[in-house]
């Protein structure tokens, strides 16, 4: 069977559209199914793809970048809750019981006459 698309025209469609497989794919005039096959099989066309989406991933934190250097609230935010994580910088929720003790857990047991009861 004859491949109908290059693996050198997938290569150029996910490198002029950042790896963005169903842009690629309407580019070519092909479902997206066709070039995640043929990702499969060709090394040459998921290395073109993971680097076109690594080149864009670099163009966005370099925008990242300048927005924190601009002082904008949410990049120095998303930074430090990324970023930041090794120095103290993450949400997190924790679940206490009342006035922050303990949660205190109760084991509830079905008798067998069908009543509950916690142990």
């Amino acid at each position: 069977m004859a491949v109908k698309y290059s693996t050198k025209s997938i290569i150029e469609a996910l490198s002029s559209l950042n790896g963005m497989v169903y842009l690629a794919a309407r580019k070519l005039g092909c479902t997206p199914q066709t070039i995640y096959n043929r990702m499969k099989s060709s090394v040459a066309i998921r290395e073109a793809c993971d680097n076109a989406r690594g080149e864009l991933i670099d163009l966005s934190e370099q925008k990242l970048r300048q927005a924190v250097l601009n002082g904008e609230p949410w990049a120095v935010a998303l930074v430090l809750k990324t970023l930041g994580k090794k120095r103290g910088y993450v949400e997190r929720t924790e679940l206490t019981g009342a006035e922050g003790e303990p949660i205190k857990m109760v084991e509830i047991i079905k008798a067998r006459d069908g009543t509950l009861q916690d142990s």
